[in-house]
């Protein structure tokens, strides 16, 4: 498992866990990121917010902080 904030742009990957506290695991689960959902990195700079694209083409962005909370792990292309 990795941060989310340090996967390259275009790797696809799925939420493992997500640290931090409830407010923070509420206000993302409400926004669609939850433990399971799978993820594209659109863009990622070294700093700045992280685009992200997933359930049939929304886009996210997430300050890096918030990317730090969350856990995941890459998705071979086997798994497309």
């Amino acid at each position: 498992m990795i941060p989310l904030g340090m996967v390259a742009p275009g790797a696809r990957v799925k939420v493992v866990a997500i640290h931090g506290g409830g407010r923070v695991r509420k206000r993302l689960g409400d926004l669609g990121v939850t433990p399971g959902t799978e993820l594209q990195i659109v863009q990622s700079g070294g700093r700045g917010p992280i685009l992200l694209a997933f359930k049939d083409d929304a886009r996210l962005a997430l300050g890096r902080g918030i990317s730090l909370k969350i856990q995941v792990e890459p998705l071979d292309a086997e798994s497309e």
